[in-house]
């Protein structure tokens, strides 16, 4: 029996640090020079309308955690 909790601790050790460092966890990366991470998307849009970082060739892609990243450069 404690052979059988220690696996089931030990895969969920596994399974925990997997989560932890992003092992299988893909992101599409659209194309485009990263800008940042904004923790709203109105944040993001703001920065990618603006003529300094992107203007009109922009993408605000929302990550895992719910904050969105920014890339320019983006074909239309």
């Amino acid at each position: 029996m404690i052979k059988i909790a220690t696996a089931v601790v030990s895969g969920l050790l596994t399974l925990g640090a997997a989560a932890t460092l992003g092992i299988g966890v893909a992101q599409a990366n659209p194309g485009g020079d990263y800008i940042g991470n904004y923790a709203t998307q109105a944040a993001c849009e703001a920065d990618g309308q603006d003529p300094s970082t992107g203007g009109t060739h922009y993408v605000c892609e929302q990550q895992p955690d719910g904050s969105f990243d920014l890339y320019t450069g983006i074909p239309a």
